[in-house]
């Protein structure tokens, strides 16, 4: 496990979302990779996500945030199939941080075989599970392992992306996506910015972090999409902490132009990367 250096960012970020409480992103030895300080455990992290308004566990709220994360995640869903290989008949994919099991529920009528996890929710169903170690998992070798957003979210990712590498069959991939804290409208932001979620987001990666953290773990990068409508949400949240008005007008304009300067810097919001288990000695 990699340790966490004493020198911290000047970034202090509140939790705009439930409790007000502030935290610090500190460096780890993976340059790119910051780390929420105080980290909260096992036991204390679930009161962090203890309110009927966290939207991708009560997705089904009245609200506008709601109405345009439900909006967004319908539009990113095609997105999304596009990096499965349909080819595969009655190929297994596993879903980690599944939430409700959207994602899953819709990608089954492809042909797929789907399960999913969450480690923040009990087991949902015969195939949502609370635990990556569950025996009904154990037993499988997955094709696919994504992991939307989830990533961030686990105490020990270390370990978390060795299981994923157990799980997944020879030369099988798992596609993840990150927020990216060097993005345009994270240096736009700054502690305002959505996307660090503290401390529900106990990891924060750019673009070379999690390619660095995967290559030293048995898995070859294959490759990076930018996920151009995550822009426009995060920024919509980020007015919401920044209190302002016209919030929807200005999530647009600042969504807007962190894409057009991302086509050049390659900075995007949030991106998408495949990586395939190459390593099969781990």
């Amino acid at each position: 496990m990699f340790h966490v250096e004493q020198k911290k960012t000047n970034i202090k970020v509140v939790d705009h979302f439930l409790t007000k409480e502030i935290f610090v992103l500190s460096k780890t030895d993976i340059p790119g990779m910051l780390r929420t300080t105080p980290f909260p455990t096992e036991k204390q992290i679930g009161k962090y996500y203890n309110s009927k308004q966290y939207t991708s566990h009560n997705s089904s709220q009245k609200n506008i945030f709601s109405f345009f994360y439900r909006l967004l995640r319908s539009l990113n869903f095609w997105f999304k199939c596009s990096f499965l290989d349909k080819k595969k008949i009655n190929a297994n994919i596993l879903d980690f941080g599944s939430g409700e099991g959207y994602f899953i529920n819709k990608i089954k009528p492809e042909g797929f075989c789907v399960f999913g996890v969450d480690p923040f929710l009990p087991d949902l169903s015969k195939n949502i599970f609370h635990s990556l170690y569950n025996d009904s998992l154990s037993v499988k070798r997955f094709q696919h392992i994504t992991a939307w957003h989830s990533l961030e979210h686990v105490h020990d990712v270390d370990k978390t992306v060795h299981r994923f590498f157990e799980l997944l069959e020879d030369h099988g991939t798992v596609i993840v996506a990150v927020p990216n804290h060097q993005s345009f409208d994270a240096q736009y932001y700054r502690d305002k910015w959505a996307a660090y979620d503290v401390p529900r987001h106990l990891w924060h990666f750019d673009k070379e972090a999690i390619k660095s953290f995967f290559s030293s773990r048995g898995f070859s990068f294959i490759s990076s999409s930018p996920m151009l409508l995550d822009a426009y949400y995060v920024s919509l949240l980020s007015e919401k902490n920044n209190n302002s008005k016209f919030k929807i007008l200005r999530a647009i304009i600042i969504g807007t132009f962190s894409n057009v300067k991302a086509f050049f810097t390659k900075q995007y919001s949030s991106n998408v990367f495949v990586f395939k288990k190459t390593n099969t000695n781990i």
